[in-house]
């Protein structure tokens, strides 16, 4: 696989990817015209919590998955989808179970409010989202596209279109988008379970197996509970310090700035199977600095352009009614600095090779525990001096640790030899446009000049043939 092969698989599953999150946004402007900040505050924590639960249900097996399902081939590869299939069916109705019996006891400390009847809504949707994403995982494994994206697609319209039909013409609130979950979820569970029993057969469940794929699994467990800490805790810290209405208003930011998460994973869809693919070989590395150089480049631009132009977006008139409710507006300066936190959560992504090569994976929970301990610290400090902003600014800093964590550990290990002058080029404009950028003009001849400078003097002679090589596709 090359690196115009990345480039096109991840442009593939990148879009799947895409459409998969888009849901996140064509909601946003759904919800935020139709519930109130208290509202959508609460719906913020009830997806906050499948966010983390979602890492309990897999604990790692979908990381087992993507990785067997990649280096095996024929019988051999089966057996290990059995087993992986096989323990999340089981772990899964599990999990299911407790949270149904215990709902009546973790309603309130989970959702912030006392409703159980929510516990039982939120417990059936992580069951089936748990075993949708298995099929998809597997089709990503094998390279097809096709199928992975329209599954995607499917998932997005349904959840869409009945969203719609519970909240906006049947007015059911709050339950009624957990009951457009289910039914989506379910559907789209169903539908793609061929894919499932192709490839399973239950006389493969080997005890060898299992214990060899949970014991690589595992470590991604803690590092998984890690990273929802960093993605919840800061809402949490919002809700106990600020309350419910600070956390709707910072959560329709954060989930305008997860445009920048959306294209950090659809890299990454590519990115890991062409690491683990390639990574033994010759010349690995060099590729490697090359795609780094040009994925930190792509991603600080697409970081810029949103940043600058997030007022002009959030106020765009569709039908009458503008993108983003007023109501929300205030939490635009949200969007630019989480933008640029999950940029640096793209500096920690591109150096996953020298862990998953070097089979240094029980490092991985602590690179996320770095990260999630430093959130909390400052949110807990800049909260209370200067409101939401200081759970967005502590997002960045989090992620700042976590890249410069896995890079020190990395480095001693399989070092890989970087274009410094193209990875700290974005991190300059993104630090440029920190300060208030007024006006037209302004905006228009930053967002032309990054693109110029960065060819001109930010990438070397190889990285610029690597780039023109991937866009004649």
């Amino acid at each position: 696989m090359s690196i115009k092969d990345l480039g096109k698989q991840s442009m593939i599953y990148g879009i799947g990817h895409v459409m998969a999150r888009l849901i996140t946004f064509l909601l946003l402007p759904l919800y935020t015209h139709t519930f109130t900040q208290d509202e959508y505050g609460a719906l913020s924590l009830a997806y906050a919590f499948m966010g983390f639960a979602l890492i309990i249900y897999r604990y790692g097996m979908d990381t087992a998955l993507m990785k067997y399902s990649v280096q095996k081939s024929g019988q051999e590869r089966n057996k290990y989808i059995t087993v992986i299939i096989g323990s999340q069916l089981i772990t899964g109705i599990l999990f299911t179970s407790i949270l149904y019996a215990t709902r009546e006891y973790t309603a309130e400390y989970v959702l912030g409010v006392d409703r159980p009847d929510w516990m039982v809504y939120l417990s059936v949707i992580l069951f089936f989202d748990s075993m949708w994403n298995l099929p998809l995982l597997i089709l990503r494994s094998e390279e097809k596209a096709g199928p992975y994206i329209g599954f995607s697609l499917l998932n997005v319209f349904l959840t869409m279109f009945l969203n719609i039909i519970f909240v906006v013409y049947w007015g059911q609130g709050i339950e009624g988008v957990f009951k457009a979950n289910i039914i989506a979820s379910s559907f789209v569970f169903f539908v793609s379970l061929p894919i499932i029993l192709k490839r399973i057969e239950l006389h493969f469940f080997e005890e060898e197996i299992f214990v060899k794929v949970f014991k690589f699994a595992l470590p991604f467990l803690p590092a998984g509970i890690f990273t929802m800490i960093m993605e919840l805790s800061d809402r949490y810290l919002l809700e106990f310090y600020l309350g419910a209405a600070d956390v709707g208003l910072y959560s329709a930011g954060k989930k305008m700035g997860m445009l920048g998460l959306t294209v950090v994973m659809g890299f990454n869809m590519g990115w890991t199977p062409y690491f683990l693919k390639r990574g033994k070989e010759m010349g690995a590395k060099t590729e490697f600095s090359k795609i780094t150089t040009l994925f930190l480049g792509i991603m600080g631009y697409v970081t810029l352009l949103v940043s600058i132009w997030i007022s002009h977006i959030m106020r765009m008139s569709i039908g009458g009614k503008t993108l983003i409710g007023s109501e929300f507006w205030g939490c635009e300066p949200v969007v630019s600095t989480i933008l640029v936190g999950y940029f640096f959560f793209g500096t920690y992504v591109i150096q996953l090779p020298g862990v998953y090569i070097k089979e240094i994976t029980t490092w991985v929970p602590l690179f996320r525990i770095s990260g999630a301990l430093s959130l909390i610290v400052c949110s807990v400090i800049l909260i209370p001096q200067v409101g939401f902003m200081g759970a967005a600014h502590a997002v960045v800093l989090a992620f700042i640790v976590m890249s410069l964590a896995i890079y020190f550990k990395t480095h001693r290990v399989y070092p890989i030899s970087y274009n410094w002058r193209g990875v700290f080029y974005p991190i300059f404009f993104l630090l440029l446009i920190q300060f208030d950028i007024d006006g037209l003009t302004p905006k228009l001849f930053i967002s032309i000049l990054y693109p110029i400078l960065w060819y001109g003097i930010a990438i070397t002679k190889d990285e610029k043939d690597g780039l023109k090589r991937l866009i004649k596709w």
